[in-house]
């Protein structure tokens, strides 16, 4: 019994067949070592799984047909847990989607900063962002893979987010008389359990005074993610793990 995950966008009853893609068709077949007869599970990404057998038959183009043995539905997960962040540079952006994806956290937004250096739609632009997503879903084997989006302007997206019921914080590691910090995990407490929450990441030169005191306006909580200065992808991975934790 297999317990390869296999993507596919779209998943037919049970008893009926599908033609997995040629490079998901080359690793079950090729990476695996599986053969026809051995069981895999697909998903969508969108909550749909079922349970199914490798056939035989294949297609010219090097696709591969399964038979779906069972299907169900699985549900989103709740409390919908969201990081927003600025876009680092170079390939650290791959780094960050892979691993914020392994977490379970529902969306990965772009935001833009007084300090970013890298445009927010790089995330919505993308089809290299949405491979790494799916691919890391695989291997957390997770039903649901997380919404990419880009947020916009921090103020705006943080209004929009509190518009639609979420909790905002923001992660922020220096100290000054104006901030009062308390740990990711102990804002996380005094939530309530179904309620969406939403933490913002900045940038490498960090938030400006004046972006930290228009969330504090705003009414946005300021946490710490621990005593030590984080990279970008560092501090939204670790944000991801304390808000799923």
């Amino acid at each position: 019994m297999s317990n390869l995950w296999l993507h596919t966008l779209a998943i037919p009853s049970a008893g009926e067949r599908v033609a997995i893609p040629r490079d998901e068709a080359r690793h079950a077949f090729g990476a695996r070592r599986l053969a026809s007869g051995d069981h895999v599970t697909l998903f969508d990404g969108e909550g749909t799984v079922a349970d199914a057998v490798l056939c035989e038959e294949r297609g010219r183009d090097g696709s591969v047909l399964v038979e779906i043995r069972a299907r169900r539905e699985e549900p989103q997960p709740t409390p919908q847990s969201t990081v927003a962040f600025a876009v680092p540079k170079g390939d650290r952006l791959s780094t960050l989607l892979e691993l914020a994806t392994q977490t379970g956290v529902a969306r990965l937004v772009s935001i833009e900063c007084a300090r970013s250096v890298v445009d927010a739609d790089k995330l919505d632009r993308s089809d290299r962002c949405r491979r790494i997503v799916a691919e890391s879903a695989k291997v957390a084997k997770r039903a649901w893979m997380p919404e990419l989006a880009t947020g916009g302007a921090l103020l705006d997206f943080t209004r929009a987010e509190q518009a639609r019921g979420a909790a905002v914080a923001v992660a922020h590691t220096e100290d000054d008389e104006r901030t009062a910090r308390r740990g990711l995990m102990s804002w996380r407490s005094t939530l309530g359990g179904d309620q969406p929450r939403t933490v913002l990441i900045g940038p490498e030169g960090g938030f400006e005074p004046s972006e930290l005191d228009a969330l504090r306006a705003c009414g946005v909580a300021c946490v710490s993610l621990g005593p030590c200065v984080m990279r970008v992808e560092a501090a939204a991975i670790a944000a991801a793990v304390l808000l799923q934790a």
